[in-house]
């Protein structure tokens, strides 16, 4: 299958490229591009049971891997080292500043991907409900999202005027921590638990994501709802059930090991409020520069798997609390739709793939 982020040369366009494409349902003048960008160690191979439903809801998807990923750009030494330094660096100005400088190089990594794909595969233009691109971003790449929305006012549009493309952008089973949230007493994850050495923290925190768990109502009941170990044991985690060839193909340790890219960036942009910065960028847009556009008629979705870990229930409690008091106190957000897929946990993706690529594609705000 054709890699639309390479020349016919062989010239690299763009850093990230796309690691799977469904390709363009034959025949259709007016399907939706949908472009997912993957998360934390699970790279996009883990969204490949979507592929098969494309053509099913006219749409194409592209499956795209982020810098140090398979198939795309490693960062620089240069990167590593900023980011290195920014995650052990007591928070500043300047330090702070640079972090955000740091995102707003990966969104501009994300908007020229957009740009160059729309160029090269002629795709369609966005109609109402059709046409154009949903660009998704799962998990922690929900921050590379924020990112764009925050700093695409500052992209200048080309001959390729993305406003008249993307239609809608999804921030999928986003972590607290990705829109710079704080964390609720006595929570857990196993990546900060210092009780296990770091090849085991890497290993429980497979199972720990993926796993099914029943929590209470985290909207009435707040943190007490929330289920922080316990996982139910049927339905079983996600990764417990798949095959070491699947794992082989869905995830990538190299960037989630001590002094590894993903692990590096996030202690940068939390050490430096860089997250809760691009949130204020990105749901309480400023006016773009000569020749950009801050995307405002874009429509905005939060689609959150109620049975997820509990950083994802609880970041869907504190956004829909935080743009309510702003709404009061008379700033007005973005409109942001909120989405509960029931029953799904943080890898819908993989266990109910079909349903997934219907609620990217859909107006429910309500999934079964």
């Amino acid at each position: 299958m054709a890699n639309p982020s390479i020349s016919p040369e062989g010239d690299t366009i763009t850093p990230i490229r796309a690691f799977l494409d469904s390709g363009a349902p034959e025949g259709s003048a007016e399907y939706t591009t949908v472009v997912i960008i993957h998360g934390w160690g699970w790279h996009s191979g883990s969204f490949k049971r979507l592929l098969p439903f494309a053509k099913q809801y006219n749409a194409r998807v592209v499956l795209v891997n982020r810098r140090d990923y398979p198939g795309s750009d490693p960062y620089t030494p240069e990167e590593l080292a900023t980011a290195a330094r920014l995650a052990t660096t007591p928070d500043s100005p300047e330090t702070a500043a640079e972090a955000e400088a740091f995102m707003r190089d990966r969104a501009r990594e994300v908007y020229n991907f957009l740009a160059d794909f729309v160029r090269r595969e002629r795709i369609p233009r966005a109609q109402t409900n059709a046409g154009g691109l949903v660009v998704v971003g799962w998990s922690l790449g929900s921050v590379w999202i924020t990112a764009l929305l925050a700093n695409v006012r500052l992209f200048p549009e080309g001959d390729v005027k993305l406003s008249e493309y993307v239609r809608r952008v999804i921030l999928y089973d986003a972590s607290f921590l990705c829109l710079g949230y704080t964390s609720p007493p006595g929570a857990y994850q196993p990546l900060y638990d210092a009780s296990l050495p770091d090849t085991e923290r890497v290993a429980r925190f497979g199972s720990w994501i993926t796993g099914y768990y029943a929590h209470g109502d985290v909207f009435a009941q707040g943190a007490s709802a929330l289920e922080f170990c316990d996982a139910l044991t049927d339905p079983a985690p996600t990764a417990t059930r798949m095959t070491p060839e699947d794992l082989a193909e869905t995830t990538y340790a190299p960037v989630q090991g001590p002094g590894g890219s993903e692990g590096l960036i996030a202690r940068a942009c939390v050490t430096h409020g860089t997250y809760a910065r691009q949130k204020e960028g990105a749901f309480y847009p400023r006016e773009p520069v000569d020749g950009a556009s801050n995307w405002g008629d874009v429509e905005v979705r939060h689609l959150w798997c109620d049975r997820s870990v509990w950083e994802m229930p609880w970041c869907v409690k504190l956004f829909t609390e935080e743009l309510e008091e702003a709404r009061k106190v008379g700033k007005k957000p973005r409109n942001v739709v909120f989405v509960r897929f029931k029953g799904a946990n943080h890898f819908a993706h993989w266990d109910l793939p079909e349903k997934t690529l219907k609620a990217f594609l859909g107006n429910e705000t309500e999934v079964e």
